[in-house]
Formats: C-alpha cells, sequence, structure tokens
C-alpha cells in the first residue's frame, strides 16, 4: 500500500459523511435513540413514585371487606386469633376456631352465595417441609385477588410471631438466625494473587450484557446495510466507473468505511450524552424534592454502573467497538460490490446475515450460561477474543468486568489484527469486484479471485 492508493479518500469520506447525516433516515434515528436515552431515567423515577404512592395507600387501605375465617389448626401451636384483630384492617374480621363441621365438610359446603366474604384455613405442620397453610374461599367470593394477597401476607407474619412466641424466641433472634450465608470462592493467578470467582452472573448485569449485546449489534447491521446498499447502487447505476477515473479503489472502501464510524461515533455519544444528562436531571429532582429513598434507589443503582468503568475500561471498549464495526463493514463492502443490481443485494445479504445470526446466538448461549452456571471462563474468553463474535458481546464484558484487562487488551489486538488482514485481502480484489459486471459473486468466488490475486 502507498500514498497513491488513497487518493481520492478525503473527497470520498466528506461526501459520503455530509450525505448520510442528512438522510431523513439518519436525522430521525438519532433523534429516536437519544430520545429514549434521555427519558429512560425519569420514567424509571415516575413509574417508581408511582409504586412507592401505590404502596402507600396500602398503608391507608379501608378495612377488609373479609367477615369470617374458619380456623382448622392442625399444627399443635396454640394460637390467639383474636390478636390478629389488632391489625385495624382486619378489626372486624371473626375468626372461628370451634367449628363443629370437619374440614373437608366445611370445604364440600362452602356456600357460593353465603360465604361470599368468608375464609377457610387450614394449618398443618410437617418435619421436613416445615408450615403448610391453605387457604380457601367460596366459588362465588367477591374478596378481591389484591385484598386476599394482602390477607396471606398479615396472615402469615402473625401466625410467624405466635409460632416464635411459643418457642419463646424474639423477632429480633429469629431475624438473626435467618439471615443468608455469602460465601465468596477466592482463586489464584499464575503469579499467586488472590481475585473473586465470580462464578454465575446477577439477573443485573444479565440484562446489562443482553442489552449492550442487542445496541452493539443495531449499530453494525446499521452500518453494514448502509456501507453494501451504497456500493450496490452505485455499481448498479454506473456511477462507480466515474468514480474510478479520479479515485482509488481502495480510497473508496476506507472513505465509505470511515464515515459510517464517525456517523456511528456521534450517534453512540450522542445516546450516552443524552443518558447522563438524564441521570443528572432526576438527580436534581430528587433533591429538589426529597422523595423517598426508594425512588431515588433506581437513580444511585444506575449510576452505579459508571463507578465501576475505569478509563482503561471505557478505551478498550470504543476502540475494540470501533474495530469491530470496521471489520464487519469490510464485509458489508464487499457483500455490496458482489452484485451487479440492487435487486440481488437481498440476496447476497443472505450469507452475511447468517453470519450475524450465528454470532450473536453463540454471544446469547455465553450470556445464558453464565447467569444459570459458573466454571464458563474457557468458553467466554473464546467468544470474547474470537474477533467475529466478539464484536458485538467483548465491549459489554469488558465494561461489566466480566473479563479482565489484560483479556480486552488481547481480544483487541486480535480484532485489529483480524480486521487489518480483512482489509489487505478485500483491497486487492476490491477493483475487480466493483469493475465486474455480470452474475452476483458468491463467497467462493471472491476467495478464488483472493487467492489469485495474492499469488500475483
Amino acid at each position: 500500500m502507498n500514498k497513491n492508493d488513497l487518493r481520492g479518500f478525503k473527497q470520498v469520506f466528506m461526501f459520503e459523511f455530509m450525505t448520510g447525516i442528512k438522510k431523513t433516515g439518519f436525522k430521525v434515528f438519532l433523534a429516536i435513540i437519544c430520545t429514549l436515552s434521555f427519558c429512560y431515567m425519569p420514567l424509571m423515577l415516575i413509574i417508581s413514585n408511582i409504586k412507592n404512592s401505590d404502596d402507600s395507600s396500602k398503608n391507608t387501605q379501608a378495612i377488609s371487606s373479609i367477615e369470617s375465617v374458619y380456623i382448622y389448626d392442625d399444627s399443635g401451636i396454640e394460637i390467639d386469633f383474636d390478636s390478629f384483630k389488632d391489625n385495624e384492617v382486619y378489626k372486624n374480621v371473626s375468626f372461628i376456631t370451634d367449628s363443629e363441621k370437619s374440614y373437608d365438610k366445611a370445604i364440600d359446603s362452602f356456600d357460593k352465595d353465603t360465604d361470599i366474604y368468608n375464609l377457610i384455613i387450614k394449618t398443618e405442620y410437617d418435619k421436613q417441609k416445615g408450615f403448610d397453610v391453605y387457604i380457601t374461599r367460596s366459588p362465588g367470593s367477591k374478596i378481591k385477588d389484591s385484598e386476599l394477597s394482602d390477607f396471606e401476607d398479615a396472615y402469615v407474619s402473625f401466625y410467624r410471631e405466635g409460632v416464635l412466641k411459643n418457642l419463646g424466641v424474639s423477632e429480633e433472634d429469629y431475624e438473626y438466625l435467618s439471615k443468608e450465608f455469602e460465601v465468596t470462592v477466592m482463586k489464584t493467578d499464575k503469579e499467586g494473587n488472590f481475585y473473586e470467582d465470580t462464578g454465575s452472573i446477577s439477573s443485573g448485569d444479565y440484562f446489562v450484557m443482553l442489552a449492550g449485546l442487542m445496541i452493539v449489534f443495531m449499530f453494525i447491521n446499521m452500518s453494514v446495510g448502509n456501507v453494501a446498499t451504497s456500493i450496490a447502487t452505485e455499481k448498479s447505476s454506473r456511477v462507480i466507473e466515474y468514480l474510478l477515473t479520479g479515485t482509488r479503489p481502495l480510497a473508496l472502501l476506507s472513505g465509505k468505511i470511515c464515515a459510517r464510524l464517525l456517523e456511528t461515533l456521534i450517534t453512540t455519544f450522542a445516546a450516552y450524552g443524552c443518558f447522563f444528562l438524564s441521570q443528572l436531571l432526576c438527580i436534581i429532582i430528587n433533591a429538589q424534592n426529597i422523595v423517598s429513598s426508594a425512588s431515588s434507589g433506581n437513580v444511585v443503582v444506575v449510576s452505579s454502573i459508571w463507578e465501576n468503568i475505569t478509563l482503561s475500561k471505557l478505551v478498550i471498549t470504543v476502540l475494540y467497538f470501533l474495530a469491530g464495526l470496521c471489520l464487519y463493514s469490510i464485509i458489508g463492502a464487499l457483500t455490496g460490490a458482489s452484485v451487479s443490481k440492487l435487486d440481488e443485494l437481498q440476496d447476497a445479504y443472505k450469507t452475511f446475515s447468517f453470519l450475524l445470526i450465528i454470532c450473536t446466538y453463540a454471544d446469547m448461549a455465553l450470556i445464558i450460561m453464565m447467569l444459570n452456571m459458573s466454571g464458563t471462563e474457557a468458553f467466554k474468553n473464546f467468544i470474547a477474543i474470537c474477533p467475529f463474535t466478539g464484536a458485538f458481546i467483548t465491549p459489554a464484558l469488558i465494561l461489566t468486568g466480566k473479563i479482565s484487562i489484560l483479556t480486552g487488551l488481547i481480544a483487541l489486538i486480535v480484532i485489529v489484527i483480524a480486521a487489518v488482514i480483512i482489509f489487505i485481502l478485500s483491497s486487492a480484489v476490491y477493483e475487480s469486484m466493483l469493475l465486474f459486471q455480470g452474475k452476483r459473486l458468491k463467497a467462493k468466488d471472491v476467495i478464488k479471485l483472493m487467492k489469485k490475486q495474492v499469488v500475483v
């Protein structure tokens, strides 16, 4: 490659870039993604406030419509059910513990007309399973599901307190004994340094990586489609022959790809800028209105994501994202150059789409495996380092810390080398493909063409 091979690069780049950003589709897409990014956090805050208002309304809810509760307690524990009425909501509920009917007869005789506001509760104790509580309402019951759910929570809490009193255990002691054990497994690397074995990922990390995968896939697919369509349109209209008189094929290829890269960068930074501003706005609103801690929790949780992102992670992620975009854009340029007519592009795009689907499914399989099991280090490192699969998932893996900085650097070097090799091989056949007119070139035809050019 010499300087003459890039003759006309600046003109191609400026023309493609200015044409791209002036398109209505680009403006609409940029407006939509910026709006979604900016409105995401305020919407989360509004939903959280609505949830808090619903919770507060539950605390001041009206007297329960439940009239009578027939108790069949076979646990052998003495419970004072009348103390359940200390709860203001259930002060009018009658608890009947000495019914003459057996439990089975009571269930069979539950009238759908007269027992519409009554319940039957049976409690059993099993040494292995613990307490089993069965709550039954009549076929024609008018007790709402939400009201029954509230009653269930209140009854379980009340019954637990009764059990603790019988055992002589205080509520504080019970909470202490019920605490979960958190076990952290530590591993050592080859240098003898300890690090935490994260094992399977949390549901939060799962959604972050899945969202990152989908976003990167959207950007790459959009960029590749624009490059392929642009080249196919120029070939179909024979404009490419006039372009090649003053512009080298390599400059044409480089100019189009760089223009798409800059468009994607503008869109990405605009979206993340709007997202960051929305967080600042939510924090300011929370500070001014002094909303409850639960409603501000969403902002704090999402803001904590930024705390785990270091400068080195961010730089490697951005460079890797651009390298992956460049890699697939080169393949998209070859796809567009392989057809002579625009209506053949859809057929040529099938092979590329198959590659995208296989790589994306492999990435999704990794995310699902990381959610449900541990010990996926080998497969995770392979997916991250392989340039075709890593282009979609590695940026999210780096930002979330699921792979080390060293593994991220290795993956970056590999994808840059892969992009350079494909770029060199593509530049060898690009001019021949641009001037080719006839039946669509298939993948095997392009490979044969590459072999001939490389041998020469």
